[in-house]
């Protein structure tokens, strides 16, 4: 069923917006490179750490907006072609059908995470062979990304369940505009508490790999906003499960 979904999506442009999600990590990424010097005089080289953590912020920035149109893409989209009565006519439980569009948004979201750290991955671990850099300070940027990418799987649901009320990509396209212009001033801020929002958790990770912006101690509010973070996941998981499983089926819709 999972292959079925990507199938459906062969012609349509939703992988630009993979590709639109990772690529401006990459270019921000890319700013290390730049001829720079110490206030000695002396020629900067390439800090991969500080590189990881500008890529970290400009995925964490795109994300809610970027993931949010994917779900809602993909969750609307019988809605919108009204083919919603074919889908349900099946002799499948509706849940394994939202399953496997859930399935299908996360594996986009994992690869859209994993091209946003391309271009660093790549030249972490050719600086490797090198010996100009550790394996730690590699597998630090690399187990950020998966932490940030897997705490931003968190907040999907939510984007399910709006377009499946709305019937439309709308809702969840606004829901995630709002939500990157709220993780955009928060992260800016770089203040410990963003966290208690469950669009801004995935920035937890990335805050912590920061040079010189943590402040002393580890965040006290990580557990109150895994907390929140969870209960959002749940609910709005829960809520998106009845709503397909119950929602009448319309003639034309």
């Amino acid at each position: 069923m999972i292959y079925t979904e990507i199938m459906k999506l062969k012609n349509t442009k939703i992988y630009w917006l993979v590709l639109i999600g990772a690529l401006p990590a990459n270019l921000v990424t890319l700013y290390v490179f730049l001829p720079r010097v110490t206030p000695e005089g002396v020629s900067a080289g390439i800090d991969v750490q500080d590189m990881f953590y500008r890529q970290g912020m400009a995925i964490t920035i795109l994300a809610p907006f970027i993931f949010a149109l994917i779900t809602g893409y993909i969750i609307s989209r019988e809605y919108q072609e009204r083919t919603i009565n074919q889908l349900f006519s099946y002799p499948i439980s509706r849940i394994m059908f939202l399953f496997s569009k859930l399935a299908t948004v996360l594996l986009l979201i994992a690869i859209t995470w994993a091209l946003s750290c391309f271009s660093i991955t790549v030249t972490s671990i050719l600086m490797l062979f090198t010996q100009q850099i550790d394996f730690e300070m590699v597998w630090s940027g690399i187990r950020m990304n998966i932490l940030a990418c897997v705490l931003s799987l968190g907040t999907v649901p939510v984007a399910a369940a709006l377009s499946m009320v709305g019937k439309s990509l709308i809702p969840s396209a606004v829901l995630g505009g709002f939500a990157t212009i709220v993780t955009l001033i928060g992260e800016m801020g770089h203040s410990m508490e963003v966290v208690l929002v469950p669009w801004l958790m995935p920035y937890w990770p990335v805050r912590e790999l920061a040079q010189g912006l943590a402040q002393t101690g580890p965040n006290p509010y990580v557990a109150s906003g895994m907390t929140i973070l969870l209960t959002t996941f749940i609910v709005s998981l829960i809520f998106a499960i009845v709503y397909y499983e119950k929602s009448e089926v319309h003639s034309g819709s």
